[in-house]
């Protein structure tokens, strides 16, 4: 593993935008379901669309992973196209007062390019305020796919802090992750 320079800004939105986000045209049926317990393997491969983007925070061995992503806070969220996933969230409900934290957000590669993302961005934002909380936060960095921010900002988050941060990379983001590689060290989320 190798240790990247990333410049990582933290947003918020306070209250559910004005309007619903229309579904895409032509892009097939759509189902946005909540996983509860999501089989740790079936977690890996949704998390795999981060890997490029040098997303470490969960790269961990099957228990301690279990454990963050079966805590009673976290809510996770899988869409699916035609029957196939086509993108994720993850929410951390009320670990910080008031808040619910946007941990993940992703569309597969294979399903970029078709409005999904600003469609499921939408469902995200409105499972995010489920709650009642005073506000949604997210954080993205520079190592984040480069749509990433300009559509935070479009739905309406609106930046809380900017602050550069060291994280573990990936040697080569293309080759899967070995979680046990991971085991004991504690990578910032970025």
């Amino acid at each position: 593993m190798t240790t990247i320079r990333t410049e990582v800004t933290q947003l918020v939105l306070h209250s559910l935008p004005d309007g619903d986000t229309p579904k895409p045209e032509g892009v097939g049926q759509l189902d946005l379901l909540r996983v509860r317990n999501i089989p740790v393997e079936f977690y890996r491969y949704l998390y795999r669309v981060g890997q490029p983007h040098h997303w470490t925070s969960r790269c961990l061995p099957d228990k301690a992973l279990a454990r963050e992503v079966h805590a009673a806070n976290v809510r996770i969220y899988v869409l699916y196209c035609d029957g196939a996933p086509a993108g994720w969230f993850e929410l951390d409900v009320g670990r910080a007062p008031r808040q619910t934290r946007l941990v993940h957000f992703a569309t597969m590669p294979e399903f970029r390019g078709r409005g999904l993302a600003r469609h499921l961005l939408s469902r995200a934002i409105v499972a995010g305020f489920e709650d009642g909380p005073s506000g949604l936060v997210v954080e993205t960095n520079t190592l984040d796919h480069p749509a990433a921010l300009p559509l935070y900002r479009k739905m309406g988050f609106r930046p809380l802090s900017v602050r550069e941060v060291l994280t573990i990379g990936f040697p080569d983001p293309d080759r899967p992750a070995d979680p046990a590689q991971n085991a004991g060290t504690q990578p910032s989320r970025v």
